[in-house]
């Protein structure tokens, strides 16, 4: 593992891939272990980074809102480079933040509020600001691709080339088209029902570059892919910051996905506040997404929003989620997927045989 390069106080931030970005395939240990989480705050203890270690996975996956840059508890605030700048070091000062990037490898992408603004896309004036100071709170190489193009999005190869696990970084926050906001009943709070679908052929996600980049990475052989968004994919009926507010955009996805012939697919995601499993057949063969959110806090509110691909959960802790790779299973490798408690206990399990990660074969004698 390598010790990032950082500044002022951030002398113990996370360490991170090296060479992250769009990194060949690297000779290492077999994977077997990768947790993941969102939405913590930083002014608060953040016990769970125990559990995590005691976890022992090979990596952490940071999915958003690993501060809370434009909220306070209470309020929330425009944000200055300066006080993101703030932020972020209370987060480095954490000695529960050290104890994980003390003992685990870690990389992050980010969401809405370590972006900088509750509802900020790419029309976010402090976005290059932000970049920066994010990529520097997590030790991102000075000569890494995350640093020379717009967005955060990377990826990175782990493992020998039999059980190779792909790891995929989106960034829905720094390409993103302004959201289409719904009509709700004065007085409404949260996120529920805030935002309307916007089906603007023009309104994206991810963006133009974004896109020809996940094509070229979904076409790179690997046995099982991590594909991480900050925020839900598969469940698309909360009206909240969703891939279902931009439904040309999932669509989109899940076609990429039967075009390339990307095996191995699962989807990773954050923001609602407590940890779900959703599946559906929307894809080229059933594509499951692992919702994990509530490092230090949950919303008992947002599990009771309808969710028709909900296959395990709600999980209504502070929880993260745990991916463990059987690669000797006796019916083939097996994906097990838990969303655990601060005292690491499981809070729902849901398993994957990975073989069935795979479009139907088709037969060359179709019934007539």
């Amino acid at each position: 593992m390598t010790r990032p390069a950082c500044y002022g106080v951030l002398l113990l931030a996370a360490l991170v891939f090296p060479a992250c970005g769009d990194a060949e395939p690297r000779t290492e240990p077999v994977v077997t272990r990768v947790a993941f989480g969102s939405c913590a705050f930083q002014w608060e203890a953040q016990p769970i980074w125990k559990a995590v270690v005691a976890a022992e996975p090979d990596l952490y996956l940071s999915l958003g809102d690993a501060i809370y840059g434009d909220f306070d508890g209470q309020t929330t605030f425009d944000v200055t480079e300066a006080s993101l700048r703030a932020e972020w070091a209370k987060l480095g000062a954490s000695p529960d933040w050290q104890h994980l990037v003390e003992h685990v490898r870690v990389q992050a992408t980010w969401d809405n509020h370590d972006y900088g603004h509750h509802s900020a896309g790419a029309e976010f004036p402090l976005k290059a600001a932000s970049k920066t100071l994010f990529l520097d709170f997590f030790g991102e190489p000075q000569d890494s691709l995350r640093r020379q193009r717009p967005g955060l999005y990377a990826a990175e190869m782990l493992g020998p080339a039999d059980r190779r696990v792909q790891v995929i970084l989106l960034d829905t926050r720094t390409l993103k088209s302004p959201p289409r906001l719904a009509e709700r009943p004065e007085g409404a709070k949260g996120s529920l029902g805030k935002f309307a679908p916007n089906d603007d052929p023009d309104a994206t996600l991810l963006g133009a570059a974004q896109w020809a980049w996940l094509e070229a990475r979904l076409r790179e052989p690997a046995a099982l892919r991590l594909l991480a968004s900050s925020t839900q994919v598969v469940a698309n009926e909360k009206g909240m910051d969703e891939w279902g507010g931009y439904p040309l955009e999932r669509r989109r996805l899940f076609d990429l996905i039967a075009e390339t012939e990307a095996k191995g697919v699962i989807l990773l995601s954050g923001n609602a506040h407590f940890a779900e499993i959703s599946t559906t057949d929307e894809g080229p063969y059933p594509l499951v997404d692992f919702t994990s959110s509530g490092l230090t806090h949950v919303n008992e509110t947002y599990p009771e929003a309808p969710n028709r691909y909900r296959v395990a959960g709600p999980f209504v802790e502070f929880n993260f989620g745990l991916v463990e790779i059987d690669w000797e299973a006796p019916g083939g490798p097996l994906v097990v997927l838990t969303a655990r408690g601060v005292d690491g206990r499981k809070g729902l399990v849901h398993s994957v045989s990975l073989a069935s990660l795979a479009p139907s074969p088709v037969s060359e004698n179709p019934p007539r």
